[in-house]
């Protein structure tokens, strides 16, 4: 099956419904949905297109969270690690006053079981604590 990596501007053209981009990337979700091509999505372009979203076009996390949970239940979306994503979705969904950045960090670094986690941020120590 053949793959089409998206970009940041990929997955906003779609959500914004942004012309002249919005038809073709609406058509390759169309294939994905039909089981004819996979889509891959780097980690990185999920954060960027929650920090446009939220800092330039105003939208409220509740609906950011909606969009990437649509996104994420695509059975030929791909991601390096979509449990991850998930669970840092989950996370941002429910806590106040943290990034969703900060979110996808703390459960990188919670997989990765470090001795110790330094951070001078007491919102990410109390999650990080909070998860143990």
């Amino acid at each position: 099956m053949k793959t089409i990596a998206f970009d940041t501007n990929a997955l906003l053209n779609y959500r914004l419904e942004r012309k002249p981009y919005f038809e073709q990337v609406k058509k390759v979700f169309n294939l994905c949905l039909e089981g004819r091509v996979e889509i891959f999505i780097p980690e990185a372009v999920f954060l960027e297109c929650e920090w446009v979203l939220r800092s330039v076009y105003k939208q409220p996390k509740s609906n950011i969270v909606k969009f990437f949970q649509e996104i994420l239940l695509i059975d030929n979306v791909s991601l390096k690690d979509k449990k991850d994503l998930e669970l840092a979705l989950n996370l941002y969904k429910n806590s106040s006053g943290v990034s969703f950045t900060d979110c996808m960090i703390i459960k990188q670094i919670e997989n990765f079981k470090p001795d110790e986690f330094l951070t001078f941020d007491e919102e990410l120590k109390k999650i990080y604590k909070d998860g143990d």
